[in-house]
């Protein structure tokens, strides 16, 4: 019984050679397909002849070029656009980049830069979003406002020193240096060269007292005025230049 139902099944089934072949031939051409991608990414086919870079103001094109030539030595399919973008991102004046090939020989590079906003504490540079970075010092903008304070209070000090600049534009002038003591000590210096103290609580209030009283008490004789004092509750004090 059990032989019998064997031989129906034996005889039911037929083989095809035709279709073994064309299994076959479609596993080997898989094979050959993915050989011939490992092939063109290991190998100089398609040479990269142009880097195009857009975005780059501070960044040093030397030090990109040196910085790219091993990674864009390579045929068109073995460049790596990722590994291209994160040694970018590295570099001290980079934000962010985008890296991309073009048909049949380019790479294409978009670099976004930090936006400085100040020079922190004379060997550093503070960006717009608060975040510190130190790039060559031949490459520090001459024009930054100068912040001295303590690592971590980058982002209130960025919130102050508008404030102060706001409250300062009736006599229009602006703050040169913003500094911020271990004791959380507020001072600030105008970019006229006066320093002003002001302590380390009602920082608004103070400044818009001495923004009230400037016209009255100096007025006319900023050269001859050293700095002032705002940590009196009821008024200030100005420290006048000797004259020799």
């Amino acid at each position: 019984m059990i032989i019998s139902q064997v031989r129906k099944c034996y005889k039911g089934f037929r083989f095809s050679w035709k279709s073994f072949i064309h299994l076959i031939c479609f596993v080997a051409l898989i094979f050959f397909i993915m050989y011939a991608f490992n092939q063109l990414k290991t190998t100089q086919y398609f040479p990269i002849k142009e880097v195009k870079i857009a975005g780059i103001q501070h960044v040093s094109h030397e030090d990109v070029e040196h910085l790219l030539l091993p990674l864009v030595n390579k045929g068109f399919f073995a460049v790596s656009v990722e590994h291209i973008r994160e040694t970018l991102n590295q570099l001290p004046w980079v934000s962010d980049a985008s890296v991309r090939r073009v048909w049949p020989n380019q790479i294409r590079i978009q670099v976004s830069e930090k936006l400085p906003f100040a020079l922190w504490n004379n060997e550093k540079l503070l960006s717009t979003s608060g975040q510190l970075f130190t790039p060559s010092r031949e490459s520090f903008p001459s024009d930054l406002p100068e912040f001295a304070g303590p690592e971590g209070t980058q982002l209130k000090m960025l919130e102050n020193y508008s404030k102060i600049n706001k409250a300062l534009a009736p006599l229009h002038f602006k703050v040169a240096r913003l500094e911020l003591s271990p004791a959380h000590v507020w001072s600030f210096t105008l970019n006229n060269g006066i320093k002003v103290n002001i302590g380390h609580k009602d920082i608004l209030t103070r400044v818009g007292d001495f923004v009230k009283v400037y016209p009255k008490i100096i007025g006319s004789r900023a050269s001859e005025v050293n700095s002032v004092d705002l940590r009196y509750s009821n008024g200030l004090a100005v420290r006048w230049k000797t004259v020799s």
